[in-house]
């Protein structure tokens, strides 16, 4: 069975029901590349593995208090009670010490584009209908216009899809382009709802990629692309001109 980069993060993210979970890891214990790619999905591996890498060889032994039956139904030491180590133990309180707090939008979208290259849409059918049908189901879904003369007359860019994705219940509509060299770049938007806060452009380096994000009347905003050298200028001033709000 094969799965997407949309349901592998879905899964990450906790958001599948039980039989789609359990497909996945029944694949991932048989297949090594399938789990390669998983771990390439998921911010916190690099932690894990640094909290593994920084165990000692050699644990000390620490007596623990001998738990009674009640303290193996509930409590705290029931978890003692099965951990099989006190490296165990220590792995698990680095790990939630150290975790980073949880990734938003604009962080887990650009997990998602770095793993595209020139030949993910090299051959992405970009005709009129096909756009369309792609632009009518964004709107639809974002409840707002995407400016679709504006998007295809991008400085240097050649609209090859949309894309509907989804960020905690939140439609998450994914705009991609190719650069002349056949570079992917792309323009996100989400609906983040009324109360969002409104924020200025803010220019970084995320997943490797450059970004620029915003947010607006209840919308984020953000475009990225390239490489943390890449200059965004021309594009963003034509997007935040037409996505102020």
């Amino acid at each position: 069975m094969k799965f997407s980069d949309e349901t592998l993060l879905a899964y990450l993210e906790g958001s599948l029901d039980e039989a789609e979970v359990h497909a996945i890891e029944a694949a991932v214990a048989e297949d090594t590349g399938l789990e390669a790619r998983l771990m390439a999905l998921d911010p916190f591996a690099p932690v894990v593995q640094q909290v593994f890498d920084d165990v000692p060889a050699e644990v000390p032994e620490i007596d623990l208090p001998a738990p009674t039956p009640q303290q193996y139904k509930s409590g705290p030491l029931r978890l003692l009670a099965v951990a099989a180590s006190v490296a165990v133990i220590a792995v698990s309180a680095t790990f939630w010490v150290t975790r980073p707090k949880a990734l938003g939008w604009a962080e887990q979208a650009a997990i998602y584009q770095s793993l595209y290259s020139a030949e993910t849409i090299a051959d992405l059918d970009n005709s009129p209908q096909k756009l369309d049908a792609q632009f009518a189901q964004a709107e639809a879904q974002l409840g707002r216009p995407l400016n679709r003369e504006v998007l295809e007359n991008l400085p240097g860019l050649d609209l090859k899809r949309t894309q509907v994705l989804s960020f905690k219940g939140k439609p998450l509509v994914q705009v991609v382009f190719a650069d002349a060299q056949g570079n992917p770049f792309a323009f996100c938007v989400i609906r983040q709802g009324p109360n969002a806060p409104s924020k200025a452009v803010n220019l970084a380096v995320l997943s490797g990629l450059s970004t620029a994000t915003w947010a607006k009347d209840g919308y984020g905003y953000m475009l990225l692309g390239g490489d943390r050298e890449t200059d965004l200028s021309g594009e963003l001033h034509a997007l935040t001109a037409a996505f102020a709000g």
